[in-house]
């Protein structure tokens, strides 16, 4: 009956094309009639529109470190290139890079796939908050990340930020759901997401301990018993497997323990991390902006019951106060780990704590809009939208300052890698303090100058296929290197300048 009704389908629709296409376009406009579906299709139309104005405003712009240590990866995969890889990069993103860089030279393709994730986070935020709370929460939540500077700016970066939080945002949401409904399927979807979030970014797995610590809490020890639980695991660790397969080939080590090494602090790791923790919550306003951060603490206020009730939530009775820690620790978790885990402070380091934040504030905003909204409906409308007008407005000049300032950032690596492209053979190398942007941009072999000037004089000498070498402000060098190309009479062949007058130098490029 099953396969008859099929081909009977697939035959009315040959026959009668208009008329199918009248039946869909009439279930778009009927869906789009309901109110909160045609919100989120305007939320997502506004967060393509302005991704898609800032893609062209930074179309252009240099590669960070970071960028192109995923993209040199990419091009040894795509090309067959030599390469030493670091066990601190993840490798699915440069995986993917690979089979884009298969069909066009540029990044063009790679770019276009971050930008996509970024708007489906947005619709991702919808549906975690929606799942959590309400749909109006998701609609506020999915606005508020379609405007969110952070993400905004990692959106136009070759990097993994933006992969990562998407895969985080939606393996809560299958999680939570599984929460909710008991439907198995849903924590086997949330293991596969969470599995690829983490060949992304290390840092997606805290989502792990988020669950864990949640289902210890409210089941205890039932959690021993549930075998979904067991095949969720077992999901995750199959998704991992050629990862640690290759880590071992690759480095002869456990690949997930060493990146943690190479990005350990220094020191006491709990010193490190309680100012750590500190240090980024100093960054909260920066990021949300002081409208949104006095939404979120009082979110956090709004959840005092959690502490009233922490019996009744062991015993797993209330569903608003299991909501509630769930999303606290969905917050929590990340933050302290990160923290804790990574040495130094970097924004985008903790930026999977903050669909949680953008959760919490988005139900403070809806509360205070409901208590309003009982007294007077009018009022309370216009309200919200003012309130979330005047945070897009801040979001936007805070976004527009910070993606604009950056866009010339490391742009004389650029150039001079192109350049050294065309004037230069294919089996000249390259010294540089900037090995991977100068390689990916020149496509010739970079190697990272030596600090020591011996141990350079040495290499050079036993190396005569060392034809250049670059010096730049970008990375801090050792005082000699700036005096040793006038001492040993080496060419300055092209320089880049701060100043029209060409008299503060950015970068030189030598020939030896």
């Amino acid at each position: 009956m099953g396969p008859e009704t099929e081909s009977q389908k697939l035959e009315d629709m040959i026959k009668n094309p208009e008329e199918v296409l009248t039946k869909r376009k009439e279930r778009v406009v009927d869906w789009l009639k309901e109110p909160n579906n045609l919100i989120l299709t305007l939320i997502l139309i506004l967060a393509f529109s302005i991704r898609i104005y800032y893609y062209y405003l930074t179309k252009g712009q240099a590669m960070w470190w970071d960028e192109a240590e995923y993209m040199n990866m990419a091009r040894a995969w795509a090309f067959g290139l030599e390469y030493e890889f670091n066990p601190v990069r993840p490798v699915l993103f440069s995986l993917i890079a690979s089979l884009f860089y298969r069909m066009e030279s540029g990044e063009f393709l790679i770019r276009v796939f971050v930008f996509s994730l970024s708007v489906i986070s947005v619709w991702g935020m919808y549906l975690l908050g929606k799942e959590i709370y309400n749909k109006q929460v998701g609609l506020i939540s999915a606005f508020l990340m379609s405007i969110f500077s952070l993400t905004l700016f990692f959106t136009y970066r070759v990097m993994v930020e933006i992969p990562s939080i998407t895969f985080f945002i939606f393996s809560a949401f299958f999680f939570f759901r599984y929460l909710r409904t008991r439907d198995n399927k849903m924590i086997y979807y949330g293991a596969i997401i969470i599995g690829l979030g983490t060949l992304f970014r290390i840092t997606a797995a805290t989502f792990l301990f988020v669950f864990f610590i949640f289902v210890l809490i409210t089941e205890k020890l039932n959690i021993l018993k549930r075998k979904e639980y067991w095949i969720a695991g077992i999901i995750f660790i199959l998704v991992l497997t050629p990862y640690i397969i290759w880590g071992y080939v690759q480095f002869d080590a456990f690949v997930i323990t060493e990146s943690g090494k190479l990005n350990a602090p220094e020191g006491n790791m709990f010193v490190s991390g309680f100012n750590n923790m500190i240090s980024y919550s100093s960054l909260f306003e920066f990021n949300l902006t002081w409208p949104l951060l006095i939404f979120f603490y009082f979110g956090l206020i709004l959840m005092y019951k959690l502490l009233l009730g922490l019996d009744i939530l062991i015993k797993g009775e209330d569903y608003k106060l299991k909501r509630d820690f769930f999303l606290l620790l969905l917050f929590i978790v990340p933050f302290a780990i990160t923290s804790t885990a990574l040495g130094g402070v970097e924004n985008r380091y903790v930026m999977n704590a903050y669909p949680a934040i953008l959760i919490i504030s988005g139900a403070a905003i809806f509360n205070v809009y409901s208590f309003i909204k009982k007294r007077n409906k009018l009022i309370a409308i216009v309200l919200l939208i003012s309130l979330l007008g005047f945070v897009m407005f801040l979001q936007y000049k805070h976004t527009d300052n910070l993606i604009k300032s950056k866009i010339s950032s490391y742009i004389e690596l650029k150039e001079a890698g192109l350049w050294l492209k065309e004037n230069s053979e294919p089996s000249d190398i390259i010294l540089s303090l900037s090995p991977h942007q100068i390689k990916v941009y020149s496509e010739r072999e970079v190697i990272a100058t030596p600090r020591d000037k011996e141990e350079f004089e040495n290499l050079i000498s036993s190396n005569p296929n060392i034809k250049y070498f670059v010096i730049s402000i970008h990375e801090p060098h050792e005082q000699w290197m700036y005096s040793y190309p006038q001492e040993n009479n080496l060419v300055a062949v092209n320089a880049y300048f701060a100043d029209a007058n060409q008299q503060q130098p950015v970068l030189v490029v030598y020939r030896f």
